[in-house]
């Protein structure tokens, strides 16, 4: 199935979508090399005997590459692009859609949760219908993030560079539309225009009609299979039910009930995930009373509400980047541990996205019992004068929240330490480097100090 023969180079390999991305290659009979400023460890794990350089430099292009492919970090004036004249340069959706040409794709999008439906969606089309392969951008305990296999595909499919419009799946299953990458394109109504044109090109769509967005752009399309909690979905669920890091509901198809779920995962928004993924293996043709049963053993992604100690205090590590995110986090802990305080400690992540809903973030972190907010992880933006993570502190403070500020991660692990009570939940937010913090914490907790 592989289209690459030979050498394949990837710049920017220790990314999640690359890593994975350079499984699939490997398992396709590449031979795998690439560079990363912070290395690669991840990805030679996934593909064995990749060779990995730390730092980019013209010298780490293989002189007999077949292509070179890139993350959407990379910037044009890489010496390793530069180097590559003459060697197919692509980013790495195109080189996605090449790996997967002949293949039918279901491909999972939108702003939010698209890695756990993918996920899950992944693991039931795999294991109910014993073929098939999957991509996924994050790790899920005791499976490789990618497998190539055969038969349909699911790949979760990210939109913030807005080279997903490359792709045209057969299945395409749309989560939610909400403001975040929207430099990309020149605004919401520019992002809702990108997502409806990626519908258009799917046979099959599922959208989740509990996100009002996602409604509006699905609106005009031929039969979409519609899920969620609302009496409008055809795919829908009653009578959910949470205990700590476990939902359940009954699942409903067009008016009859069809089985009773588990989900491995806590909240209403985990139930959503549960059912896009029941969406996407209906639509290849499996029958949703196969597919129910099989949820309950799927594995969750990592930093997902990861839960990682509970020893007297219960420390979770969440991915969280975007209000909407940590909001969902913090209603899913409320429901799942009730009567529980919350000390949130949260890492604003890129500069860009802080500027724009520092005022936003405040508002959902005043719904925590305690807060510490510490210094922006900038991913590969540059710093912003006056944008800080401070901004968001006093946001929460505005609000009526309990909120602090602490420059350095070190300073915010002190700060949490000082608020944490015996029974509380200390949840840490974000897409940075905030779960070494997370692990730290947990670490500590765990012998009681």
């Amino acid at each position: 199935m592989n289209a690459f023969s030979g050498r394949v180079h990837l710049v920017g390999i220790g990314g999640d979508g690359m890593a994975a991305l350079a499984r699939l290659l490997w398992e396709g009979g590449s031979t795998v090399s690439g560079s990363d400023v912070r290395g690669g460890s991840r990805a030679v794990a996934l593909a064995p005997g990749a060779r990995v350089y730390v730092g980019h430099q013209a010298s780490h292009v293989p002189e007999r590459a077949s292509a070179v492919v890139y993350s959407s970090a990379i910037p044009p004036t890489n010496p390793e692009l530069r180097a590559a004249r003459g060697i197919p340069r692509l980013p790495r959706l195109h080189a996605l859609r090449e790996v997967l040409r002949g293949r039918e794709l279901v491909a999972v999008v939108g702003t939010h949760g698209k890695t756990t439906t993918a996920a899950w969606a992944a693991q039931l089309v795999t294991g109910v219908a014993e073929s098939g392969g999957y991509y996924v951008g994050g790790e899920v305990p005791g499976l490789p993030s990618a497998r190539l296999g055969r038969g349909p595909f699911v790949a979760e499919v990210d939109e913030s560079d807005g080279r997903f419009l490359a792709l045209a799946p057969e299945v395409t299953v749309l989560t939610s539309v909400d403001t975040d990458h929207l430099g990309t394109y020149g605004g919401l109504p520019g992002l809702k225009r990108a997502f409806r044109a990626f519908l258009a090109r799917a046979d099959r769509v599922a959208v989740c009609v509990d996100d009002p967005r996602a409604r509006e752009v699905a609106e005009g399309l031929r039969a979409p299979l519609t899920y969620g909690f609302s009496p409008e979905a055809a795919l829908q669920a009653r009578g959910a039910a949470y205990s700590r890091e476990r939902a359940s509901f009954e699942l409903f198809f067009r008016g009859g009930k069809v089985a009773d779920v588990e989900v491995p995962g806590p909240g209403p928004h985990n139930v959503r995930n549960a059912l896009g993924a029941l969406a996407a293996g209906y639509l290849l043709g499996i029958p949703l009373a196969e597919l129910a049963p099989a949820l309950a053993g799927a594995a969750r992604p990592r930093r997902r509400l990861e839960v990682l100690e509970e020893n007297g205090y219960l420390v979770v590590d969440d991915y969280a980047h975007h209000p909407t995110e940590v909001a969902a986090g913090l209603a899913a802990l409320r429901l799942g541990w009730p009567k529980r305080r919350i000390v949130a400690v949260f890492q604003p992540h890129r500069y860009t996205r802080t500027q724009a809903l520092a005022g936003a973030f405040g508002r959902v972190l005043a719904g925590a019992d305690e807060v510490v907010v510490t210094r922006i992880y900038p991913a590969f933006e540059r710093p912003i004068p006056g944008v800080s993570g401070r901004e968001v502190a006093e946001a929460t403070r505005a609000t009526g929240g309990r909120a602090v500020y602490r420059d350095s991660p070190e300073a915010a692990m002190d700060a949490a330490a000082e608020r944490i009570q015996p029974g509380d939940i200390v949840a840490c937010f974000g897409a940075g480097d905030i779960w070494k913090l997370a692990r730290e914490m947990a670490h500590g907790l765990s012998y009681g100090s």
